[in-house]
């Protein structure tokens, strides 16, 4: 019979960081985003933490820095066994005041940012395309349609034409034939006309 080889603290946090699975599953409505909430990362890893005979806490607290309030989170791993600890630590702002949330929603809010973040350092949870980050509340631009070639021909076209002055004024100043804009003109048109 072999023998079980004994995890420290730093194999039991690797294990488990390669191990987790917390996809996207809420979904934002009014801003039209899928996110993942501390709830969910907290539902993925607690297998996890058995297998591996660990745990996760999470504090919190209030501190006053540059004269701004930020809810301090601090997530640690623990390793059952041993009483060893991995930790990060995570800030979140908290609002001056925003619309319809009274202070205790405020510092409520921060703090959810804030245990979210702590536990996506510790568990190295990307994040960089939630929309955490980037949701301004307004909707999303469609992408912008990639013109026909005609159109986009006729659109060179007509830009040339329409500057063909100011370009032959900067062909002079730069010491260049001002023909040198019926030249660039003809050899854009060709090379138009070739990927048509």
């Amino acid at each position: 019979m072999g023998e079980t080889k004994i995890l420290n603290v730093s194999e039991k946090l690797m294990f488990v960081q390669e191990k987790l699975r917390a996809p996207k599953t809420e979904y934002n409505a009014f801003g039209k985003y899928k996110y993942r909430s501390t709830e969910s990362i907290l539902k993925a890893v607690k297998p996890l933490l058995s297998e591996v005979k660990a745990v996760i806490t999470l504090e919190d607290e209030v501190v006053f820095l540059e004269g701004r309030y930020y809810v301090k989170t601090t997530a640690s791993f623990i390793d059952v066994e041993t009483d060893e600890k991995i930790f990060t630590n995570a800030f979140a702002r908290e609002e001056e005041n925003k619309k319809g949330m009274d202070g205790s929603q405020i510092t409520g809010a921060a703090g959810s940012y804030s245990r979210k973040y702590a536990l996506n350092g510790l568990l190295l949870i990307d994040d960089n395309k939630d929309s955490d980050g980037t949701n301004n509340g307004a909707p999303k631009k469609p992408a912008p349609t990639k013109p026909k070639s005609s159109e986009a021909r006729n659109a060179v076209l007509k830009y040339i034409k329409e500057n063909s002055l100011i370009m032959k004024d900067i062909a002079g100043e730069f010491g260049l034939s001002k023909d040198t804009t019926d030249e660039v003109y003809i050899s854009t048109l060709e090379a138009l006309k070739a990927r048509s």
